[in-house]
Formats: C-alpha cells, structure tokens, sequence
C-alpha cells in the first residue's frame, strides 16, 4: 500500500508547477490591484505605496515564495526524467536542473526590494525618501533580466534532451528554442518570462504527468 502512495505521488509531482504558476498570478494580482505605482511615478508616489500598501507587499511576497518553493519541487521531476531518459552521466539534464534553480533565485530576487522598503516603512515607522523608493524600485528590474538569461538555459537544455530521446513530443522542443529565442531579444523578453514561461511550465507539467500515467498503464497490462 505504501508503495503505491508513493508511485502515485511521484506521478503526480510534476503539476507542482500548475500549483507554482497559480500562486504566482495571485501574487500579481493582489500587488497590482492595490495602489501600486507605475514606472513613470513620482518618488513621493512610490515612497507612499511603501508606507500604505505594507500587508499587500508582504502577502503579495509570502504568495510568490511559495510558488518558488512548488516550481523548485517541478524542477526536481522534470531533472528526473530528462535524466532517466538521457542516460549517462546526464550533463544536460544537470544543466537544465541549474538554469531552472538560478531563475527561481532571481525569480526570487525580483520583488525583493520592494519588500525591503516595506520592512523599512514598516519597523520604522518613516516615510522613505522620494531617490530611496526610487532606488528600491529600479533594483529589481536587474534580477528581472538575469532571470530572463537563467531561463534560456532551462528551456534549451530541455529542448536538446527532448530532441536526443523523443522522450516528450519533438514540438515541444521547438516551442522550447522560440521561448529561449524570444527572453534573449530584450524588448520582448520580459513578456515572454511573464507569460511564456509559466505557459511553457504548466505544459511541461503536463506532458511529464500523463507520460508517467502512461508508463505505469503500460507497466499494469503487460504481464510480470
């Protein structure tokens, strides 16, 4: 009985990132409902959304860091099965697996000064200065675009096991290499993390999830 709790909860592990990309949208949603300046905001503006929109910030963090935990634990089905279908000693496996982790850190990175200025505002009590707020704000979009670099690797690693085994449809590498393509052209990449990646992600999940189902259908029909 154990073992099949446990085969049943490897099956499942790659829809962690259904739970990741979930979690991350409402992170968005909650920060970007509240009164969350834009990027052509004065710094009086942004300095008072760090001292109004404290509770948003952090809840808006707390939602964002549990997706990276659940993306963190997709990562570790996905480098499995490249890993089991690529044999060896797996090198590209292992380079996805490290692509993945260093976008989930910057990933991480990305909102995190803002959160730092409402630690501040919060502890304190004071108003941050108008070039302070702005500083905090305008730190995060470095993380932002290193994020953007990291996931090229995630996404052309994949898309070169996928190509080697076939162990995924061969469309999905391709899918893989235009995302990878797209994040690299500055002026469209920041859409592509935002929006292509998660897409990407959640079909990925998906794809792993119902060839693990398939194996063991496989696996239950053909006599031992």
């Amino acid at each position: 009985m154990e073992d099949q709790h446990a085969d049943r909860w490897e099956r499942l592990a790659p829809l962690t990132s259904i739970v990741a990309v979930v979690l991350w949208l409402l992170a968005v949603l909650i920060l970007e409902t509240g009164d969350r300046p834009g990027d052509d905001a004065s710094g009086l503006e942004m300095a008072a959304f760090f001292e109004d929109e404290t509770g948003r910030i952090f809840l808006s963090y707390l939602l964002w860091g549990l997706g990276g935990a659940f993306f963190l634990w997709f990562l570790g089905s996905l480098r499995g099965a490249l890993a089991a279908a690529e044999g060896g000693v797996a090198r590209l496996s292992a380079t996805a697996f490290a692509g993945g982790i260093a976008t989930v850190v910057f990933a991480l990175a990305f909102p995190a000064p803002e959160v730092a200025g409402a630690i501040r505002a919060d502890s304190s009590g004071a108003v941050l200065s108008p070039s302070a707020a702005e500083a905090l704000f305008s730190m995060g979009v470095g993380f932002f675009v290193a994020a953007e670099v990291t996931a090229t690797v995630l996404l052309v690693a994949t898309a070169l096991v996928v190509l080697r085994t076939r162990m995924l449809p061969a469309w999905l590498a391709w899918a893989s290499l235009v995302f990878a393509l797209g994040l690299l052209i500055f002026p469209i990449g920041w859409a592509v993390l935002i929006f292509g990646v998660p897409l990407w992600t959640v079909v990925v999940s998906v794809l792993l999830w119902r060839r693990a189902s398939a194996s063991e259908t496989t696996a239950a029909v053909i006599p031992v």
